[in-house]
C-alpha cells in the first residue's frame, strides 16, 4: 500500500512542470491583440536616438529594459539590476560598484549578460560617436578622457567580471543617488553588440534588432509618397554613400511614410519558457499600430471600440469636446525647441553672414515668439517659461511640492513682445530684410509643422524672410560591406540626419530630458559635456560643441562646477601637493598640464565662493549645491539664448474603458506590459476548420464583421 501512495506521489510531482506551463486560455491562444494609435511615424528604434520626439520615447520605452527604474511616483527601483554593492579597492583606494544582473534574456533568448552593459555604455562614450547622454557616465573612471581622445576605450572603468556581474570603477566618491538615476535613462540601456555592431541601421527594422523590454518590433511596413499622377515624389540627400564611401552623384530618392508596424510580445521577458504560461509576464500578445488613418478615422474607430487606446492625439481633434472630455494629461519632461545653428552662414545677398552667432539676434527671434499662443492652439501644452520642463527634479528626488521649473521661475517671456525684438536688431545693427533662412522640422508630426508655421509668421513680420522646410524620411540609400547591397526594407529620417550632421540653419523639434534631473538638460550645452564625436578634421583632435556651435567660458565653467561637486573638496591644490603628482594622474585625467589643472581649479573654486558654496565631503549636500548652480546655469544659458524654448510637451492619451492596467513610468505615460483587453476572446471568429482565429490575425486587415462580440 505504501509504495503505491509513493508512486501516485512521484507521479504528482512530475506533472506538476506540466500544469505550471498551462495557461487558462484555450490551446493556439497568444494573448490579446490591442489596436492602438502610439504615434505616428518612428523610423529609428535606437535608444540613444529617441531624444528628438517625445511620442518616440513613448515607444521605445516599452521596447528596452533598464538595469534601474524610475516608477510614477518618482522612485528609483532595481529592474534589470538584482543587487548593487559599493567598495573600495584595498590597494589603489578606487571606489567601485557592482550591479548583479537578473536573470533577464534578449528577444532572441540570448542571455543579457554584463558585456551587454558594458558594450552599451562604451558606445555612448565612444570618441568618434555622437551621443549627448554621454555625460551621464561622466563618473566612471576616465570616461571624459575616453571621450576627449586621450585614452583607450578600453580604459574605461567598466568591466563584465562575470556573466551577471557589472563592475564599475568610478573617478572618486560619487552622489550614488544621482548616479542611480542616470541608469533610469533609456539611453544607458545594454544593448547586444553582434547587432548593433554589424549594421549602422540595425534599430530600423525586427530581423535587425533585439531588444530586452516587454515588447519587441515586430513587424513594420513602408511606402512611397506618390503625386496626383501617382508618381514616387523625390527629395534631395547630399550625404548619400556609395559602395566604395563616397558621396554618390544621384541626390534624390524616393520619399517614405510607415503604412502600419506593431509591436509583439517579448516571450523571453523575465519568463521561464519551459514552466511559465506565454502571458507571465507580458498579458498582450501584440499591439497593432494604423499610421494610415486619418485623424477624424481614428477618433471615430476609438469611439466605435476599434481603437483602444490614442496615445498621440492628432492637432485636428485636440479641441474636440469629447476629446476634451476622456483626455489624460501628464508632464512629458520635454520641450519644443528651435536650435540656430551659429556657424551657418546666412544668405544676406553676399557671401553670407554667421547671424546666429549674435546672441542679440537669438533673443530678438526668441522675443517675437507669442508662445501662450502656440501652446494654445497646440492646446495639450504650455507656454516655455524656462528650457527645464516641468516634472524634472529639483534635487536627486522627486517632490510633489516643486519640481526644477516651479523653483526656477519664469525667465523667458510667453507673450510676443515684437516692439522689443525690433530694438535688439537695431541695437544689433541688424536689417533684417537683408536675410533669408530656413526652419527645418520633421514633415511627419503635424504639431512641430504647425508650430513651425506660426513662427516663421512671427519672424517674417519682424522681416527675415523665412521658409519652412518640412523634410521628410526617404529610402534607405547607403550602401553596406556587411550586405553588400543598398537595404530597401528600412529608411533614412533626412531630418534626424540634418540634426545630427549640423546641416541646417535653424531645426525645430522636441528635446526631451535624458533623465528626471536637469543637469542631464542643461549639461549638453558646454563643450566638454555635449557629447558630441571628436573633432579630428583639424589635426588637433579637439572638443566639438553642442550641436548649435555655441561656446561660453562662463557656462563652460559653470557645468564643470557642477560635475566636479563629489570630488572638489579631495582635489590637490598646493604647490606641496602637486609637485609629485604627474600629469596622468591629474582629475579626472584630461590635462596636459598642472598649469592647465589649476587653471579650472581656480574657475571652479571661484564659481563655488561667488554661489556660498563650501567643498564638501559629505554627500548629502552635494543635491542642494548643485541645484544651486543649475538654476544658475540655466538662467546663464537663456541669456545667451542658443536654443529657443517654445512650449513644455504634455503627454495626452485617450484610454478605453475595455482596457485595464494601463500602468507607466516617470518618462512615459504606459508600458502595457499587464495591460488587459476585456473580452478580447470574443474578436475572433472560427474559420472552416473550426479553430478560433482573431479578427485582429491579419492586420492591418481586420475581419470586424466576423467577431463574436
Amino acid at each position: 500500500m505504501s509504495k503505491r501512495i509513493i508512486a501516485l506521489l512521484l507521479c504528482a510531482f512530475m506533472l506538476i512542470p506540466c500544469f505550471a506551463g498551462c495557461s487558462s486560455k484555450d490551446d493556439g491562444d497568444l494573448g490579446a491583440y490591442i489596436t492602438m494609435y502610439l504615434t505616428d511615424q518612428i523610423f529609428d528604434f535606437d535608444p540613444a536616438n529617441a531624444y528628438y520626439n517625445s511620442d518616440a520615447i513613448n515607444v521605445i520605452g516599452m521596447m528596452y529594459d533598464t538595469l534601474f527604474k524610475l516608477n510614477e511616483d518618482g522612485k528609483v527601483k532595481k529592474s534589470l539590476a538584482k543587487d548593487y554593492k559599493l567598495g573600495t579597492d584595498a590597494e589603489t583606494g578606487e571606489k567601485y560598484m557592482e550591479i548583479t544582473l537578473n536573470n533577464a534574456y534578449w528577444s532572441n533568448n540570448i542571455r543579457l549578460s554584463a558585456d551587454d552593459v558594458v558594450f552599451a555604455w562604451k558606445r555612448l562614450l565612444k570618441s568618434s560617436n555622437d551621443f549627448a547622454a554621454a555625460s551621464l557616465l561622466f563618473d566612471i573612471k576616465n570616461a571624459r578622457a575616453v571621450k576627449e581622445g586621450d585614452i583607450s576605450i578600453d580604459d574605461l572603468g567598466v568591466e563584465a567580471v562575470a556573466i551577471d556581474v557589472v563592475k564599475v570603477t568610478f573617478e572618486g566618491d560619487i552622489d550614488l543617488d544621482q548616479f542611480l538615476l542616470n541608469l533610469t535613462s533609456v539611453a544607458t540601456a545594454p544593448l547586444y553588440e553582434n547587432y548593433v555592431s554589424k549594421n549602422p541601421d540595425w534599430a530600423k527594422k525586427p530581423s535587425t534588432m533585439v531588444t530586452s523590454g516587454p515588447f519587441k518590433l515586430g513587424k513594420i511596413n513602408y511606402k512611397s509618397i506618390n503625386d496626383e499622377k501617382d508618381n514616387p515624389i523625390k527629395a534631395k540627400d547630399d550625404n548619400a554613400i556609395d559602395a566604395n564611401g563616397n558621396v554618390k552623384n544621384e541626390t534624390s530618392y524616393e520619399i517614405r511614410e510607415i503604412n502600419y508596424f506593431y509591436l509583439e510580445r517579448n516571450v523571453y521577458y523575465y519568463r521561464d519558457v519551459e514552466r511559465d504560461p506565454i502571458d507571465e509576464s507580458v498579458t498582450p500578445y501584440r499591439i497593432l499600430v494604423d499610421c494610415t488613418m486619418s485623424a477624424e478615422d481614428i477618433l471615430q474607430a476609438y469611439k466605435d471600440g476599434k481603437i483602444f487606446y490614442v496615445g498621440n492625439i492628432p492637432m485636428s481633434l485636440r479641441n474636440d469636446a469629447f476629446v476634451q472630455e476622456n483626455v489624460k494629461t501628464s508632464n512629458a519632461l520635454s520641450t519644443f525647441v528651435l536650435y540656430m545653428n551659429e556657424n551657418a552662414l546666412i544668405n544676406d545677398g553676399g557671401e553670407g553672414e554667421a547671424l546666429f552667432a549674435n546672441a542679440d539676434v537669438r533673443n530678438a527671434l526668441s522675443l517675437a515668439i507669442d508662445r501662450e499662443a502656440i501652446a494654445k492652439e497646440v492646446v495639450f501644452a504650455k507656454a516655455a517659461t524656462g528650457l527645464v520642463a516641468p516634472g524634472v527634479f529639483n534635487g536627486n528626488k522627486y517632490s510633489k511640492k516643486t519640481d526644477f521649473r516651479t523653483a526656477g521661475g519664469d525667465l523667458i517671456k510667453t507673450s510676443a513682445d515684437k516692439s522689443a525684438a525690433e530694438d535688439l536688431l537695431s541695437k544689433a545693427g541688424i536689417t533684417a530684410s537683408k536675410y533669408s533662412f530656413t526652419i527645418k522640422v520633421a514633415a511627419y508630426d503635424d504639431v512641430h509643422v504647425a508650430i513651425v508655421n506660426k513662427i516663421a509668421e512671427a519672424w517674417n513680420g519682424l522681416g527675415f524672410n523665412v521658409t519652412v522646410e518640412a523634410i521628410n524620411p526617404i529610402v534607405n540609400n547607403d550602401y553596406y560591406k556587411e550586405v553588400g547591397a543598398e537595404p530597401s526594407d528600412v529608411c533614412d529620417d533626412l531630418f534626424i540626419e540634418a540634426l545630427q550632421r549640423n546641416k541646417y540653419e535653424v531645426i525645430a523639434f522636441d528635446y526631451n530630458a535624458y533623465s528626471a534631473d536637469a543637469y542631464s538638460v542643461l549639461s549638453n550645452f558646454a563643450i566638454s559635456f555635449s557629447g558630441m564625436a571628436l573633432n579630428m578634421t583639424d589635426g588637433n583632435y579637439s572638443l566639438t560643441p553642442n550641436s548649435t556651435g555655441y561656446a561660453s567660458d562662463e557656462y563652460n565653467t559653470l557645468i564643470e562646477a557642477i560635475y566636479y561637486l563629489p570630488y572638489f573638496a579631495k582635489l590637490p591644490s598646493t604647490d606641496e601637493e602637486l609637485k609629485n603628482v604627474k600629469t596622468a594622474d591629474l582629475f579626472p585625467g584630461i590635462f596636459d598640464s598642472v598649469e592647465e589643472y589649476l587653471e579650472v581649479y581656480n574657475k571652479i573654486k571661484a564659481v563655488y565662493e561667488e554661489n556660498n558654496i563650501s567643498a564638501s565631503t559629505n554627500s548629502e549636500d552635494w543635491a542642494a549645491q548643485k541645484t544651486t548652480l543649475l538654476h544658475k546655469a540655466e538662467e546663464l544659458l537663456l541669456k545667451d539664448m542658443p536654443v529657443i524654448p517654445v512650449i513644455f510637451n504634455e503627454n495626452a492619451v485617450l484610454v478605453h474603458d475595455d482596457l485595464s492596467k494601463i500602468d507607466g513610468t516617470f518618462y512615459i505615460p504606459a508600458h502595457f506590459q499587464k495591460t488587459k483587453l476585456k473580452g478580447y476572446e470574443n474578436y475572433s471568429y472560427l474559420d472552416k476548420k473550426g479553430e478560433s482565429i482573431s479578427i485582429f490575425a491579419d492586420f492591418p486587415n481586420i475581419e470586424w464583421d466576423k467577431a463574436s462580440k
